[in-house]
């Protein structure tokens, strides 16, 4: 058995493990600091966005690190950004950092379709009234993240 989110709310069932789409973790951080290390050359193809800064930093914010798959579309990417929105007002936050991250999946999007969909995220959440800030694609980094203890400040989602 297997719990994940759908359009109509929270699902358990049997599943192929390997047929889910896209994931996210969403931290509730009292601090998060991004700092490039060096350009990614995996996965093939990719092509690190331009840097404006070698560092981020936001406080007291939802945290988002997700990871968009091979068959990955806007229906996905909807159903987080609804996600990202409920939890931010949920646990009260006016700041959001989105970083893209590659290590929750095995069954990665082609560097095209990731991008693409990060930007129409990004597009979307800038949209909103919250304060949205984005780590870059593309890059190595370090962080430091200082996460909050609270029932509701760890949550891993996955889209179908």
């Amino acid at each position: 058995l297997f719990g994940y989110y759908t359009a109509e709310g929270y699902a358990r069932k049997e599943i192929d493990f390997w047929n889910l789409h896209m994931r996210s973790l969403l931290l509730h951080t009292n601090r998060f600091e991004s700092e490039i290390v060096s350009t990614s050359n995996r996965p093939r193809g990719i092509v690190p966005e331009e840097l404006k800064n070698a560092s981020k930093k936001m406080e007291n914010c939802l945290t988002v690190l997700f990871c968009i798959e091979k068959d990955d579309t806007e229906k996905q990417l909807n159903l987080l950004y609804e996600s990202i929105i409920k939890d931010a007002l949920q646990i009260g936050v006016l700041n959001i950092m989105i970083a893209p991250f590659v290590h929750l999946s095995y069954n990665i999007a082609s560097p095209q379709l990731a991008k693409e969909l990060y930007q129409l995220l990004l597009n979307k959440l800038k949209e909103t009234n919250f304060t949205v800030d984005y780590d870059y694609f593309g890059y190595s980094k370090s962080w430091i993240m200082d996460i909050k203890g609270h029932r509701c400040a760890y949550k891993y989602r996955e889209f179908n």
